[in-house]
This record gives C-alpha cells, sequence and structure tokens, in this order.
C-alpha cells in the first residue's frame, strides 16, 4: 500500500513538473521535503529533480524563442536620416523611403553680342530666377524582391507638373534588376549620374541632345563587381514634334556596357559604350520632320541651336564614355554620333561631346558605384567641426547640328537657327553635408550659323543655386 502511494505521489510530482514549467523552483523544494520525510527515497528524489531541472530548462529556452518570436513580429521600424523619411516592416520584406530635393536656381544672362550681326539667331534673354526641380517621391521594396518608385516634379524649368519616374520592378534574380514604367533609357554616363551629384548646374549639350533620359519601357539591368550591362526599350515620348492623336507611338530600344578595369576606393578607370534606335512613326502617311535642337544654358529659354531635318525614318546613336578618378581629381568625356536615316534626302550625321574635369580642394574623392558616376561626401561637415567640402570644375563641349552635305537638297532642312555651338563652364560647388550644396557656374557660350559668314553670337551667364537632397 504503501508502494501504490508513493508511485501515485510520484506520478503527481512529475505531471506538476511537466504542466507548471514556471514552477520548477518550488517543486524542487517540495522534492526535498519528501525525501527528508522519508515519503521518497534518494533515488526518487534524486530521478524526479533532475527531471524537474531539465524540464525547467527545456522551457525557458522554449519560452525565450517565443518571445524572440513576437518581438519580431511588432518590431518594425521608421527612422529618419539623411536619406529621408524610412520605413521598414520587422522581417524587412516590405520598405518605405520618402525623400524628394530642391533646387533654387538664379541667373544672370549677358547677351549684348548675342544677334550682333543681325543672324536672326535668337532673342535677348535677361536675368531670372526659377526653381529648376522640386520633387517628391518615395520608392522601396515590397514582398522582399518586388520595388517600386514613384516621383513627381512640381513645376520645374518647363512650368510642368507630372511623373519623372513611375515603375514596378523585380530584383530577385541574382544581381539583375528588371524595371517596367517611366524611367532612365541606357544612355550616357552624364545622363544616367543623377542631377543631385552632377558637379554641374547643368548637363552638357550633348548629353541634352543624344542621351535618351526618361521613356515609358522596359530595361533590364545585370551587374558584376566592375561591369554592368544594360537593355531597354520604350514606346511614346519620342524626339518627333506632333503628338499621339491617331497615330501609333513612335518607339526605340537602347543599349549600354560599362567596365572598370581599375576600381578601387581612390582611384576608378571606366569605360562604357551605348548606342540607341528610334522609330519615328508616320504622320498622315508622311515621315516625320525631326527638330534637333538645345538650349545654351538653362536661363536661355529659347533653343538657340535648332536645325530640322525633314523626312527622317529613324535615327541611330552611338556613344562612347571614358572616365577617371585619381584620389580628388576626376576627369570624364563623352562622344554622341547620330544618323538620322531619311526616306527621300541624304541621310544627315550629327555629333556632340564634352570633356569635365573637377578637383576637390578640401581632398574628397568622388564616388564611383555601378557604372555611375556619384558625388562628394565631406569628410568634415558644416556643424560637426568642419567646413564642409570645396570642388572646382570645368567642362568644355561642343555640338554640331549641321549637316552640309545632307542639307544641300531643297526643302532638306527647315526651321534654321545657331547650327553649331561651343561651351565653356566654370564652376565652384560647396557640400555643406551630403544633403546640401551650393553651386555656382559662369558659362561662355558661342552660337554660330550655317551661312558663309559663319555669324557668331555670344551669351555669357552666371549662376547660382542652392541645392537640399534628401
Amino acid at each position: 500500500m504503501k508502494l501504490k502511494s508513493t508511485s501515485l505521489m510520484v506520478a503527481g510530482v512529475l505531471l506538476g513538473a511537466a504542466v507548471m514549467p514556471v514552477q520548477a523552483d518550488p517543486m524542487l523544494d517540495l522534492l526535498q521535503v519528501l525525501r527528508d520525510k522519508g515519503t521518497i527515497s534518494a533515488e526518487d528524489y534524486s530521478l524526479l529533480s533532475n527531471a524537474a531541472k531539465a524540464k525547467g530548462e527545456q522551457t525557458a529556452a522554449e519560452k525565450e524563442e517565443i518571445m524572440a518570436k513576437v518581438e519580431s513580429k511588432s518590431s518594425s521600424s521608421v527612422t529618419v536620416d539623411s536619406k529621408g523619411l524610412n520605413f521598414q516592416s520587422a522581417d524587412k520584406a516590405f520598405t518605405v523611403n520618402i525623400g524628394g530635393r530642391i533646387h533654387a536656381d538664379y541667373g544672370f544672362v549677358d547677351d549684348d553680342y548675342f544677334g550682333a550681326n543681325n543672324t536672326g539667331i535668337g532673342n535677348e534673354f535677361g536675368n531670372g530666377s526659377q526653381f529648376r526641380r522640386a520633387r517628391l517621391g518615395m520608392n522601396g521594396t515590397m514582398f522582399t524582391d518586388w520595388i517600386y518608385e514613384l516621383e513627381i516634379n512640381y513645376g520645374g524649368a518647363d512650368g510642368d507638373t507630372g511623373f519623372t519616374d513611375a515603375i514596378i520592378g523585380y530584383k530577385g534574380f541574382d544581381s539583375t534588376t528588371i524595371k517596367l514604367g517611366r524611367h532612365k533609357m541606357p544612355a550616357g554616363l552624364e545622363e544616367l549620374t543623377s542631377s543631385n551629384r552632377i558637379s554641374t548646374m547643368e548637363r552638357s549639350m550633348a548629353t541634352n541632345t543624344f542621351a535618351l533620359s526618361r521613356f515609358n519601357g522596359l530595361s533590364v539591368e545585370r551587374k558584376g563587381s566592375n561591369w554592368t550591362v544594360m537593355g531597354g526599350t520604350w514606346m511614346g515620348e519620342g524626339n518627333g514634334d506632333t503628338d499621339n492623336n491617331n497615330k501609333d507611338s513612335d518607339w526605340g530600344a537602347a543599349g549600354r556596357f560599362t567596365f572598370a578595369p581599375i576600381q578601387e576606393r581612390n582611384s576608378v578607370v571606366h569605360l562604357g559604350a551605348s548606342i540607341s534606335y528610334i522609330d519615328f512613326e508616320k504622320v498622315g502617311g508622311d515621315n516625320q520632320n525631326i527638330r534637333v535642337r538645345q538650349r545654351a544654358n538653362r536661363f536661355v529659354n529659347e533653343r538657340p541651336v535648332q536645325v530640322t531635318y525633314n523626312d527622317t525614318k529613324s535615327a541611330n546613336t552611338y556613344g562612347l564614355e571614358l572616365a577617371t578618378i585619381q584620389g580628388p581629381f576626376s576627369l570624364q568625356g563623352e562622344y554622341f554620333y547620330r544618323t538620322l536615316d531619311r526616306k527621300d534626302f541624304k541621310d544627315a550625321d550629327i555629333d556632340g561631346w564634352y570633356i569635365l574635369g573637377t578637383y576637390t580642394l578640401t581632398g574628397e574623392t568622388r564616388g564611383y558605384r555601378d557604372g555611375r558616376m556619384r558625388t562628394i561626401s565631406p569628410r568634415n561637415p558644416v556643424g560637426q567641426g568642419g567646413a564642409g567640402a570645396w570642388e572646382l570644375v570645368a567642362r568644355y563641349d561642343e555640338l554640331d547640328l549641321w549637316d552640309s552635305s545632307a542639307a544641300r537638297e531643297a526643302g532638306s532642312v527647315s526651321g534654321l537657327r545657331g547650327t553649331k555651338a561651343e561651351n565653356w563652364t566654370l564652376g565652384l560647388n560647396w557640400y555643406v553635408n551630403d544633403n546640401i550644396r551650393f553651386m555656382a557656374n559662369y558659362v561662355d557660350s558661342k552660337i554660330k550659323d550655317s551661312s558663309p559668314n559663319d555669324n557668331t553670337g555670344k551669351i555669357k551667364a552666371f549662376t547660382l543655386r542652392g541645392q537640399v537632397a534628401f
């Protein structure tokens, strides 16, 4: 009978240990009392106490695991830093970044000599101010591998408000990103460098004329440690002057390849090439008259460089890139060549190029990543005991939109203004920190027309910018 009572008690102790793991320490005290009164033997005590201890340790581990899971489920984060307002789910599968940029520009233009020879190239221009860019946008990830981006530009130099980027994409493949929507197509080193990071207030005339900028299309980019390859295709928003009513959209395709044989922290050599094709759809059964034009400076609202090549079916553009970064010094250049394929006239060949050098007086090195130039990050920002970073910039660029042999035929060209241009740009940039920058540019432009007299107009401008980007 005593044995039976002992067995029942042992079973009860074991059951208590199983269902009340949080009572592990009191259970050991109870077992000790039972042993001291002789209710259980020393052997039973040893067996039961070891079982209770093991169960307690297991339960503690399980509790910690459960608490970790509970905490992880509720530990989504919200942060504000130099990149803007950031949201992230606990499992990091969903992220949101809200950011923007403001580029406030002021310009003082001297065109006293422009049109002095009655060339008729353009009109007088004046001093003024403008918000070159005022953008607000968001981007992030969904379900880990899906990406999105939406950015709106308010006003701007042309006074229009609309989307700059609006995409959905996928990055789940190894080192590959797919984008669908409005974004930049693959053409040009300077074009694919963000306006927050270019060293001059405006890109070169060659880049603005021949690089593709943003279109509504599809692109795929794959990259390695020191190379990138990107292809894209799009519809609409071509270079034609007509709208899309009752006609097919212009369409095109482009590709770009970059390779950096040297890519170290303070030393980079960059090589790149691009090619693009634009098909201009017919309007009323006729090929389009394609106007190729460019501003000499953003504060010159008209485009004093302009040629219209009539009866154009398509355009092929080829680009070459070369750049190097050596400590505080950087040098980059690009050359573009375009052939306009015309049905009843001789094909026209036009081109442009630039070379740009920068030197950081405070010693910082310009950034580079994934075939794109980046900006300066001050070692000693203002407000943290330093004076920021200071950068000198110089650029020379040329644009030649005149093919004399293609223009000889009657009716081959129209809408002429200046046909050739060359620009000198000198600049000084002050990087207060990673978000604030002030820029000063002096631009000296010469515009030539196609007349035998080689008439020349001149535009000089001093421009300032206050920039904040986050």
